[in-house]
């Protein structure tokens, strides 16, 4: 096949999604050309890079979207149906279609597949959102090649101990670890190992087999967020000033910003992770293939590398008194949220399952524990069941009582507009932007404020 120019590639995509669009509503945009025209250079550019990041690192299908526009598909050996084909790896389609969500990965016609949504407002430019689908690819090569690291269970991070004392020393085990990934005295640097080593024996008294849980987030994400830090710092066009403030932005700010509780914990030990990660990787050659050969956490590989001894801490007191203050008040915001949940405007329909009800997703870095069987989710969640029974939630809160875990839902509680209810035939359906809900069952209550539906 004769390559197409890029003069000539947005024009072709242009007629030919714009056309299969009967809606009118799905049109392509000038922020969709920068993606369409340099997607192919960015698959290259991770083909030649990935095993300098990562040895032994293999690349999979992509997909970048954007919310109610278009799917780009790219190198994938099955595309649906739908997708029209644009060169002979690229295809492209409709986000719709796919449900597309968030940056992670997904099964697409049989193939686990990276995805990225680049229409969010928090990427400032192209570099970040290639970046980020890196970061993606590396988790498809971990679940297809790296069977021994397990994803985290989000259920674990909703239970997690807010503990002022805890937080106290993370805060200072956080600083802690930033400042070794910049020590350059090699006596220093030990001194930081055995203080970094001497608070997480520490913590673990405090917070026993939680610890755990912040050793899975740092092996699992740790290495896919380095490799999207390498992936940033080598083929980001920035001058090195901007280049240098997005690092410490997004990459190793996390390690100093106080945080308390629940609150951001799972990125702070995504960030602990790559710090860990970019240190062995200033001390030590191919010890990428050496801990994905082994079945230590990223911690104990870390840990076995470096030897530290246990140390008296020497951590000022103002860590914790600061810190009792604020987890308490996180404490106190869990209530504040629960409540602003429940005045806001609308329709209160409360889905009660006979049965419950198959658990397909939601965000953890977004849900919120507000007790023991009080979860409300900020971003996602779905839920499935029999007979086309559906529940898809984006971008709007909904909150969930559960049975001992956050796959047991029992109830479903979630506010909408009275005009995109519809109740007929032992069905209630619910379709606004956001919330895509339809089930079987009987009608409980109905007033003018709330609605209650037993769910089948």
């Amino acid at each position: 096949m004769k390559k197409i120019k890029f003069k000539n590639l947005l024009f072709i995509c242009l007629f030919l999604f714009n056309t299969s669009i009967t809606n009118g509503q799905e049109q392509l945009m000038a922020i969709d050309s920068l993606y369409l025209t340099s997607i192919d250079h960015f698959y290259k550019n991770a083909e030649n890079a990935k095993s300098e990041i990562w040895n032994g690192m293999q690349l999979a299908p992509i997909c970048l979207f954007r919310i109610n526009g278009p799917a780009l598909l790219y190198n994938h050996p099955n595309p649906p149906e739908d997708f029209i084909w644009v060169t002979d790896k690229l295809y492209i389609g409709e986000q719709k279609e796919l449900q597309l969500f968030g940056a992670t990965q997904i099964d697409i016609n049989g193939t686990l597949t990276a995805i990225v949504d680049y229409g969010l407002i928090h990427y400032s430019c192209i570099e970040e959102v290639y970046a980020d689908l890196f970061h993606e690819l590396h988790h498809v090569y971990q679940r297809n090649f790296i069977k021994q690291i397990g994803f985290d269970n989000p259920a674990i991070l909703l239970t997690y101990p807010e503990n002022y004392i805890n937080d106290g020393i993370k805060l200072f085990e956080q600083k802690t670890l930033y400042k070794m990934c910049f020590e350059q005295d090699s006596n220093s640097f030990q001194k930081l190992v055995n203080q970094f080593y001497s608070c997480r024996l520490k913590r673990e008294q405090i917070i026993g087999d939680y610890l755990r849980y912040e050793e899975t987030v740092e092996s699992m994400e740790g290495p896919a967020f380095y490799c999207e830090y390498e992936f940033y710092n080598q083929f980001a066009s920035l001058n090195e000033i901007l280049k240098d403030n997005y690092n410490q932005k997004h990459f190793f700010g996390i390690l100093t910003t106080p945080f308390y509780g629940r609150k951001s914990l799972r990125h702070r030990h995504l960030a602990a992770g790559m710090a860990m990660c970019f240190i062995l990787n200033k001390h030590f050659d191919n010890w990428q293939s050496e801990y994905y050969s082994d079945s230590l956490s990223l911690y104990d590989f870390f840990i076995s590398k470096f030897k530290p001894q246990k140390e008296k801490l020497e951590i000022d007191l103002m860590y914790y008194e600061i810190s009792k203050f604020h987890t308490t008040q996180e404490s106190l915001k869990h209530k504040v949220s629960f409540n602003k949940f429940n005045t806001q405007q609308g329709i209160k329909i409360t889905f009660k399952f006979n049965q419950n009800p198959e658990f397909k997703g939601f965000d953890p870095m977004h849900a919120e524990s507000i007790n023991d069987s009080t979860i409300l989710h900020k971003t996602l969640l779905r839920l499935s069941g029999d007979e086309n029974n559906k529940l898809f939630i984006t971008n709007k809160t909904a909150v969930t009582t559960i049975d001992g875990q956050i796959w047991f839902v029992k109830k479903v509680i979630l506010f909408a507009p009275e005009e995109s209810i519809l109740i007929k035939n032992n069905r209630i359906v619910v379709d606004i932007e956001g919330e895509n809900i339809s089930w079987t069952g009987k009608l409980k209550l109905r007033t003018d404020n709330e609605i209650i539906f037993n769910c089948e």
